[in-house]
């Protein structure tokens, strides 16, 4: 069984994901890091939203930051995220024992298992 700790943990990972414009902002995250400006543009939403989400996400440990220049880039951390393959699978997500597989279009067929 997972210690509460974990537990607690790997749900506020998942709840950052939890909300439709986190939701949109990790799909555009999935190509690679970006800025505030540029993903608030690419959802709709004021810059100001967008940073908030992002702090989320940054501290559920989704995401982390970079700072270049005056922009700060967020991208996935690299223990979460895994670029795809060739089997349908745009990316993994993993929070903790859970895995969030992200197919490359609705089309894609299910994951129904993966061996590690």
């Amino acid at each position: 069984m997972m210690p509460y700790a974990d537990a607690r943990a790997v749900a506020r990972m998942f709840a950052a994901l939890g909300e439709p414009t986190r939701l949109r902002i990790a799909s555009h995250l999935l190509a690679g890091p970006s800025h505030v400006g540029a993903l608030a543009e690419v959802v709709g939403e004021p810059m100001v939203n967008v940073s908030h989400h992002l702090g989320v996400m940054r501290q559920a440990g989704v995401l982390e930051d970079e700072k270049k220049g005056r922009q700060v880039f967020y991208r996935f951390r690299e223990s979460v995220f895994a670029s795809g393959g060739d089997d349908g699978i745009a990316a993994t997500l993993t929070f903790g024992p859970y895995r969030v597989y992200v197919r490359t279009h609705p089309e894609a067929p299910n994951v129904k298992s993966k061996k590690k």
